[in-house]
């Protein structure tokens, strides 16, 4: 062999090897991790449909809708707002993608949202509570009329 095929199959041998390290990678941390965490996990189990109302002293209401997906301690998801004085008419409907954290009972979600000409700001703690039929604490928000930081209590239900 000459000098520049051993560069050349070095180069070669090389990439192909980083390529395959790389996938070898992403196999385990995308697959391989989540599946071992997922059979490991003791947790609660947040995950499946879950929603809840409030009222502010405007007379505005606002439906919330949540699907919950978990894996592990992690958790992820989508949130439909539908706001207005008259829910069945609604002024505003707002979707929202969702990530966050369940620990000791806690969950902890980041809102944002899912179309980016808008910017809507949400975050929450809970405490799962009642056996896991309900999720309570404090929902904080930025208003996209005022654009105020404002605060509530919130308790979401398990759809049925």
């Amino acid at each position: 062999m000459t000098g520049l095929e051993n560069v050349v199959l070095g180069v070669v041998s090389g990439v192909l090897t980083s390529a395959f390290l790389y996938l070898g990678a992403l196999l385990v941390q995308r697959h391989l991790l989540p599946w071992y965490r997922d059979i490991t996990y003791k947790g609660v189990d947040v995950s499946g449909v879950w929603q809840a109302e409030l009222k502010n002293e405007d007379g505005l209401k606002a439906r919330f809708e949540m699907q919950l997906r978990q894996r592990a301690h992690e958790v992820s998801g989508l949130t439909t707002i539908v706001q207005g004085k008259d829910l069945d008419k609604p002024a505003i409907i707002n979707t929202l993608t969702l990530s966050g954290n369940v620990w000791e009972g806690f969950i902890t979600l980041n809102l944002k949202s899912a179309d980016r000409k808008r910017l809507s700001f949400a975050t929450t703690l809970l405490e799962v509570t009642r056996g896991g039929a309900t999720l309570q604490g404090k929902f904080l928000w930025r208003s996209i009329q005022t654009d105020d930081i404002r605060s509530a209590e919130i308790a979401w239900r398990r759809k049925r």
